[in-house]
């Protein structure tokens, strides 16, 4: 198998600027650079440079996906964007952890598991994935408690160590959260139940009437230096800023809303459920099929029932596409004496299909590509008024 590496970088917050594009470029010949973002696809050989640092010094998220089954998503944020206590409290070696530097904030989200088939892209996943940047800096912590829930899953947890603060919304998680559980490979059953502690989650405060009273709250000369920015062609860091103190504002709403500390499970307990959850999924899907092979059976009937009463026609179909002499045209009179076969036995007229079927086949005895169809389906007369099918 050959080997593939995807790299991807963003910069969301603020663009490269020349000097940093060229120093990138040094890095790589052939990866797609722009002020903005910096792809690559290694088949062979490494990327030469750190993506830790890279996202230190440049970008605000980064994915990386190989065939091996290693994933690799990293998210920075200004250090005022995320509770640190509050997120080292879902902090799993090897499977989720962070690190600062003296501005930002930097989480990464880990995978190392072998890939369940053999189709890999990175491609996408940035699109899927950036949104939880803003959701973390709202204080929407379900994708730290996505991060800890992978070490479970990760083997890199103990069965007697308790959950940490349970966010609320678990059960009904934004289409970037799903993506982050797809993307590290939490087991479903595994995430269904331990949702099912998750409180409702509150709705956001960010209606034009509280964005007006935050608004109106902004101290003086707090304003004048955004108004400033703006008057410097900085508008892009202006908003930049003023997104990031009102996501702070929201955050207490959001974060504190969590499973107490004496409600804490175990992983242990977290495993049990998860296999009744397994369980009650796998029944679930059970009485689906059923049902739905049911209705296709049904279907089936009333299609045949339909079909046997104007046996004349169907006859006549199956001999107009004998006599086209092409292989589709086989195909499709094969099909249609099978279901002139079920008909028959639905409706109880298999000795008349027998009969047709018979001088049919002495009719077309020379079109063997179109006879060894018709064998390979069963449609062949047996003594006694049946045939095979």
């Amino acid at each position: 198998m050959s080997e593939y590496q995807y790299y991807e970088f963003l910069a969301s917050d603020r663009p490269l600027d020349r000097s940093e594009i060229a120093a990138l470029r040094a890095l790589s010949s052939r990866a797609e650079i722009t002020p903005t973002s910096f792809t690559n696809v290694y088949n062979f050989g490494d990327f030469k440079g750190s993506p830790a640092k890279l996202m230190e010094k440049y970008f605000d998220a980064h994915i990386y996906v190989t065939n091996w089954g290693t994933r690799h998503l990293m998210l920075r944020l200004p250090r005022s964007g995320v509770d640190e206590d509050a997120l080292a409290s879902y902090v799993v070696d090897e499977t989720l952890d962070f690190w600062t530097t003296n501005e930002h904030l930097i989480i990464q989200w880990h995978r190392n598991e072998e890939p369940d088939d053999d189709w890999v892209d990175g491609e996408g996943w940035m699109a899927r994935l950036l949104p939880l940047r803003e959701e973390l800096k709202r204080g929407d912590y379900r994708a730290l408690y996505l991060g800890w829930l992978n070490g479970v899953c990760a083997g890199n947890i103990t069965d007697d160590e308790t959950e940490p603060p349970m966010p609320a919304g678990l059960r009904s998680p934004t289409g970037a959260q799903q993506a982050l559980a797809e993307f590290v490979g939490i087991d479903k059953d595994l995430l269904a139940a331990s949702a099912l502690a998750s409180p409702s989650a509150p709705a956001r405060a960010d209606s034009e009437h509280e964005m007006a009273q935050w608004v109106s709250g902004i101290p003086t000369d707090e304003a004048k230096r955004f108004l400033l920015l703006l008057l410097q062609g900085k508008a892009q860091q202006a908003e930049a800023q003023i997104q990031r103190k009102y996501a702070v504002s929201l955050r207490s709403s959001l974060s504190t809303q969590t499973v107490s500390a004496h409600e804490s499970r175990s992983v242990a307990k977290l495993r049990e459920l998860a296999e009744q959850a397994r369980t009650e999924r796998r029944e679930r899907e059970k009485k689906k099929r059923e049902r739905e092979l049911a209705q296709r059976r049904q279907e089936r009937e009333r299609y045949l029932a339909a079909l046997a009463e104007d046996l004349e026609q169907h006859w006549k179909k199956v001999s107009d596409l004998a006599e086209q002499k092409t292989p589709s045209a086989y195909d499709r009179a094969r099909d249609l004496l099978v279901d002139l076969s079920e008909a028959a036995s639905l409706t109880q007229r298999r000795a008349e299909f027998v009969k047709r079927l018979s001088q049919f086949r002495a009719t077309y005895a020379r079109r063997s590509a179109l006879l060894q169809r018709l064998n390979k389906a069963g449609i062949t007369p047996k003594p006694g008024g049946e045939n095979a099918m």
